[in-house]
């Protein structure tokens, strides 16, 4: 990443992976000419946003191009069989590469053709929080309708930037034990999916500041290793709970020159972590993570290359006493270079609540909201 804030390392050369790759791309150009073709033949379009946001140069907007699909409304007493078939579904994505997209946001129109996995991304620039709602149409297809999606409502003078990981941070995930995550995710649904109490509070506090509720407030980020092929089982999830949404930084699992699958957890928080910092360029930064996996090592890294923007690295504590020692050395380093950034594990969110109050992130009273929903849970 040329300019980039932090160091990515070269990948290193596998052959297999490269024979691999090219059988891959076989199949990749069969599959792709395909959908490309039933997408000229009479098949209905949508598109799922990942983020339509403001940020500093304009309005941001992230999203990929797939057939419209049918889903089936979640119930909690749905059997694990019934989960996976739905959750086979979600990673069968059927994308439409190559298509053209119009987005229309405050009378200002552009046009960008999505990538040959159906991806695109674009930056409306100038327009700061001018209309609620952002148009998407697909001028190529007779066939699919226009899309209204509403657009983030971020304050036009936010306090804070607010970056949080998702698995075990807020979801109950069990990341760090693999068969566990695994069966969690493939034989749940979004209404069986576990919060840890106080969750929602939390991050509504977070949202709001010390804003009255209801008004715009600040920019949210969520940064997660999960696939983008997970996006709408997650926002549904985040909407179920009343989990604010933010701007989605998912990973695009795929066969590459570099990898495997997905890249690394650093690499791919690293990368998200500086595009937002990048849109949101003079505001202290909050990083919540938890202990489990690698968000400790990833912020610390943040705190040492932008000592001036994060504020408080927040890590909700889901290892075993060995692991936090480490960890705890680690943070060390900061106290031990007179880094302004705090550094603070929490055992719930209640805890969480605590810090964020007398630091002056959040009122008073929406902690004693937060803590309230941790006892009663």
């Amino acid at each position: 990443m040329p300019g980039s804030l932090f160091s990515f390392p070269s990948p290193k050369r596998s052959y297999l992976r490269l024979l691999a790759l090219q059988v891959e791309k076989l199949y990749d150009a069969v599959h792709r000419f395909l959908a490309w073709i039933t997408g000229r033949l009479g098949k209905p379009m949508t598109a799922e946003i990942y983020h339509a946001a403001p940020v500093v140069e304009g309005v941001a907007v992230k999203g990929r191009v797939l057939l419209n699909r049918e889903w089936r409304e979640p119930d909690p007493d749905d059997p694990a069989w019934l989960n996976l078939l739905q959750m086979l579904k979600r990673w069968t994505t059927p994308e439409r590469p190559k298509s053209l997209v119009r987005l229309t946001y405050a009378g200002e129109s552009l046009e960008i053709r999505a990538d040959r996995e159906g991806y695109f991304e674009a930056l409306i620039p100038g327009i700061d929080g001018a209309d609620e709602w952002l148009y998407l149409e697909f001028p190529e297809s007779k066939v699919s309708r226009s899309i209204a999606h509403e657009v983030l409502d971020f304050d036009r003078q936010p306090n804070v930037l607010i970056i949080s990981d998702v698995d075990d941070t807020v979801l109950v995930t069990h990341a760090a034990t693999r068969l566990r995550m695994i069966a969690t995710t493939l034989f749940g649904n979004a209404l069986t999916r576990q919060l840890f109490p106080g969750t929602a509070e939390l991050y509504q506090a977070l949202r709001s500041g010390k804003r009255e509720r209801g008004t715009p407030g600040n920019p949210l980020a969520w940064v997660t290793s999960s696939p983008y092929n997970l996006h709408g089982l997650l926002q549904l999830i985040f909407e179920e709970n009343g989990l604010p949404l933010g701007l989605f930084f998912m990973n695009d699992w795929g066969l590459e020159v570099e990898h495997w699958f997905k890249k690394s957890h650093r690499d791919h928080k690293l990368a998200a972590i500086e595009r937002a910092l990048t849109w949101y360029p003079d505001l202290p930064v909050i990083l919540i993570g938890d202990s489990g996996q690698h968000d400790t090592e990833i912020y610390l890294e943040v705190a040492r290359v932008c000592p001036d923007r994060v504020d408080l690295i927040l890590i909700r504590d889901v290892s075993h006493a060995e692991r936090l020692d480490e960890l705890r050395e680690a943070a060390g380093e900061l106290a031990d270079a007179d880094s302004k950034t705090a550094f603070a594990f929490f055992s719930d969110s209640a805890e969480a609540a605590e810090i964020l109050a007398a630091r002056g992130w959040i009122a008073e009273k929406d902690g004693e909201v937060v803590r309230r929903a941790v006892e009663g849970a």
